[in-house]
């Protein structure tokens, strides 16, 4: 009987470890994804802003600031 429950007790602590380890390359796994996107859109927005050109945007004439945005998302829009 007490080898059984031995069994029993060494079987859960097994599975209970396996599982502890797995959620945590999980939760790591997803930190780095987290971490990638924020990092490629902040680059985006940077890119887009240095296109955009917001210093300079009373200078320009309405068609001219239309012509800029849309050379800018043809350009940057869409990262590859």
């Amino acid at each position: 009987m007490r080898d059984i429950r031995l069994t029993i007790l060494i079987t859960l602590i097994i599975i209970l470890s396996f599982s502890t380890i797995k959620n945590y390359f999980v939760s790591n796994h997803s930190n780095d994804l987290n971490n990638e996107g924020k990092t490629l859109l902040k680059e985006s927005v940077r890119v887009l802003n240095d296109c955009f050109d917001l210093q300079n945007k009373n200078k320009r004439s309405l068609k001219n600031s239309i012509e800029l945005i849309e050379f800018c998302l043809e350009e940057y829009g869409y990262k590859k």
